[in-house]
């Protein structure tokens, strides 16, 4: 199974799509106009309207208002569009605070961008001193899918999607959860070019049961439902989960994929890495059963109905 890689990211798919094309599942929710902004998003050239009516010709409907649940759409190729390389999430919520004369890069981004220039000089050769990457509690690097050592990394398999800093949440918290199970760092940029070698995009979509060959043990990637007692037994054993969310951005519900690393039982307290800051962040059961975020969280994240789990090591089939 393969599944788009964010917000403004595009739904599970399932099946290889063919090389001229993508495809997006239908969720409850969903509607031709709102996919439409989503393709705008990505840089998808035209009006909604317009991209409505190519939807229509491209999957042959003859009601653009009725679509129905699982349905699989067949979307346009984007182009080589430009990309800003900015986090949808900080860029909403951060962006209007920061004073003027705030620096470009922070001290950290600072030494995390001239030591990526270093490796590309030297051809990936071994720089003088380790690069430190920030840990949660439990040992999970903490990645931020916009942090200047690999937001500029391209999506695809030809490198031809979005980039990382725009629409690599999920490859992003990947990475994170990788680099525990496989006990070693991957970064989202070695993930990527692991992907792209290894057949590992389905165009620009993550094919996950790739994405485990690139850390000791070959953990494998299950992509399912959200089954919250199934949740709770995996983070029990250490191991941890992504999960797909949606959050709002200047009133527009986006997806978007976070790393569960640890809960407590007592407290009912989840604790994930966020890809989109690079920081930790808390979430509660809500009485319905989804997991919300706590009270006081910069970013209010609800999950809605996707995770994706993984096995201690590879399965042979």
């Amino acid at each position: 199974m393969a599944v788009a890689p964010v917000a403004p990211g595009l739904p599970d798919v399932s099946g290889p799509p063919g090389p001229d094309r993508r495809q997006w599942v239908v969720q409850p929710g969903d509607t031709l106009g709102g996919i439409a902004r989503q393709l705008q998003e990505e840089g998808i050239p035209g009006t909604t309207a317009e991209l409505v009516r190519t939807l229509v010709r491209l999957n042959g409907l003859t009601n653009p208002d009725r679509i129905e649940v699982r349905q699989v759409l067949t979307l346009p190729v984007p182009s080589s569009a430009p990309d800003r390389g900015d986090d949808p999430i900080v860029e909403a919520r951060a962006r209007p605070a920061c004073p003027p004369e705030a620096p470009l890069f922070n001290a950290a981004e600072r030494k995390a961008l001239l030591q990526g220039a270093l490796l590309r000089l030297t051809g990936g050769a071994s720089l003088p001193g380790p690069m430190e990457q920030p840990r949660a509690p439990d040992g999970t690097p903490l990645f931020r899918q916009g942090d200047p050592a690999w937001r500029a990394e391209r999506l695809g398999a030809a490198a031809d999607g979005p980039t990382l800093g725009r629409a690599g949440c999920a490859v992003t918290a990947c990475a994170m959860a990788l680099s525990r199970m496989g006990g070693t760092v991957l970064t989202p940029g070695e993930l990527v070019r692991h992907l792209r070698q290894s057949a590992g995009f389905q165009g620009p979509l993550v094919d996950w049961s790739v994405a485990g060959s690139a850390v000791p043990g070959s953990p494998r990637a299950c992509p399912g439902d959200l089954d919250r007692t199934r949740l709770d037994q995996e983070l029990d054993a250490g191991r941890p989960v992504l999960l797909r969310v949606v959050h709002d951005v200047q009133g527009r519900s986006q997806q978007h994929w976070i790393c569960l690393t640890g809960r407590d039982p007592t407290t009912g307290r989840y604790t994930a890495n966020d890809p989109a800051t690079g920081h930790m962040t808390a979430l509660l059961r809500a009485p319905d059963g989804a997991l919300t975020s706590a009270s006081g969280e910069p970013v209010r994240y609800a999950s809605d109905g996707r995770m994706v789990t993984f096995s201690a090591g590879a399965v042979s089939s």
